[in-house]
């Protein structure tokens, strides 16, 4: 190159400017032309960004989708920079080093809802819940009490993520029944409570939160049985709410934030952990465990999970919404957080017992730090 200059990615993205279009007609010609390089682009990035589970002809109409999002556009200047915005995202496949977090999520964000342009799919880009998960939740909301039933792992779990949770905020002069004591903790997609009693039972003031309104209410009688019986200063309370909407009224309320095993149930992993994000105070802590998107996690957590020993419900995962620890982990950094602990965890169906691992190419937990 000139010079001897090769610029990163980054650098060449803080020198994006304008291009100004003469008239409507030579920014429709300029529009149609980088509508061709991104399908140009398509078995590419179909390619990198490991969609192999969908046809090629629906992931170009995803493609599709995103263009056809921004037709209502009229001011030239505002093309303009689209296309110019545009055009850096080709730049920055074209080195083959960095692929820009924006598309990335672009593209994962499309193939993830319904390939539909009606108002109502539309108006759901705001909002991390998916309408068809919820609907499954709903339909499994009498087993949540089952400590043998359809969670049953989940319970398990409890003797790994509880722990964690202590061990990180706990307040250690406390004796172990009140380890959590004045905490205030959001529990963000609770589901029946599995992790949120516990929680409480240590002294924490937990407020639950899930978009399900059949699961909340199916807590509501383990939640007057708590209220009942319990004699220390922990608190548990259950509310019907998107995170996105709980976080508006409670920004920066909470020592802690729990996320646990709903990631892979959303239909926006940008929008959702940005909103927990919101929720913590400063200095305070994030915790999150979820399932890697590998070739392990699809035969062991879906094919091995569902189909074959019955574990989890069939149908409750889909893989294409698993996200792998780097992509949480950027998700993290770029809203000013700091990953402190990425840990492993494997499953034994047989015993029912959950254990830590280096491995953590199927189960995983992530801790971070909001700065």
């Amino acid at each position: 190159m000139a010079a001897g200059v090769i610029k990163t990615a980054a650098a060449a993205t803080r020198e994006v400017f304008p291009i100004v279009s003469a008239n409507k007609a030579q920014s429709r010609s300029n529009v149609f032309a980088v509508y061709k390089e991104m399908q140009r682009y398509a078995p590419k990035l179909y390619k990198e960004f490991h969609f192999e589970d969908m046809p090629l002809s629906v992931f170009r109409a995803a493609l599709k989708k995103q263009y056809t999002n921004n037709a209502h556009l009229t001011d030239l200047r505002v093309i303009d920079r689209k296309i110019a915005e545009c055009r850096q995202m080709f730049a920055e496949l074209g080195e083959g080093a960095c692929y820009t977090r924006k598309l990335y999520y672009l593209l994962l964000n499309s193939t993830k809802r319904r390939i539909c342009v009606s108002s109502k799919d539309l108006q759901c880009q705001h909002t991390s819940v998916d309408r068809s998960d919820i609907k499954a939740f709903a339909k499994l909301s009498p087993d949540w009490t089952n400590e043998n039933g359809s969670f049953k792992a989940l319970y398990s779990m409890n003797r790994l993520r509880l722990p964690l949770i202590v061990d990180t905020i706990g307040r250690r002069t406390k004796r172990g029944d009140d380890s959590l004591s004045g905490l205030h903790i959001a529990d963000v997609g609770c589901g029946g409570g599995i992790l949120t009693f516990p929680m409480a039972r240590l002294g924490a003031n937990v407020e639950a939160v899930d978009a399900c309104f059949d699961v909340i209410a199916s807590v509501e009688e383990a939640e007057n049985c708590f209220r009942r019986e319990n004699r220390g200063s922990g608190k548990a309370t259950f509310k019907c709410s998107s995170v996105e909407d709980f976080a508006t009224k409670n920004a920066g309320m909470f020592d802690a934030v729990v996320a646990s095993e709903i990631i892979e149930h959303v239909a926006d992993v940008e929008l959702f952990v940005e909103s927990c994000i919101k929720l913590v105070r400063r200095n305070g802590t994030l915790f999150f465990t979820t399932i890697n998107k590998t070739v392990a996690s699809r035969v062991m957590a879906i094919w091995m999970a569902e189909r074959v020993l019955g574990i989890v419900p069939r149908g409750m995962h889909n893989w294409s919404k698993f996200i792998e620890p780097k992509f949480l982990r950027l998700i993290l950094e770029e809203n000013d957080c700091s990953v402190r602990l990425l840990h492993g965890m494997i499953y034994n169906p047989l015993t029912n017992h959950w254990s830590w691992s280096r491995n953590t190419s199927i189960n995983y937990a992530l801790v971070a730090i909001k700065n």
